[in-house]
């Protein structure tokens, strides 16, 4: 038998419901679907009728976004 790698997460395309996304995030829900609406994130893919998620890659890099700009906010003092 082979010896497979798994593929990481940046390999493979994601989908996060909106609720564990907010919680990865360190947001409400609320304020998650405030951050799709101001395309701030995103886009929301829908499931569903009534089920959506946002791709993992895209929160990420908002949450990349929120780290780098603390980095710079704190780095000139």
């Amino acid at each position: 038998m082979e010896n497979q790698a798994i593929p990481s997460s940046a390999t493979v395309a994601a989908l996060e419901k909106i609720p564990h996304a907010a919680r990865r995030m360190g947001i409400s829900i609320s304020q998650c679907y405030r951050e799709i609406k101001a395309q701030r994130i995103g886009p929301l893919v829908k499931l569903g009728e009534r089920a959506s998620a946002l791709p993992a890659e895209s929160v990420d890099r908002w949450i990349s976004a929120r780290i780098a700009e603390a980095t710079k906010a704190g780095g000139g003092k």
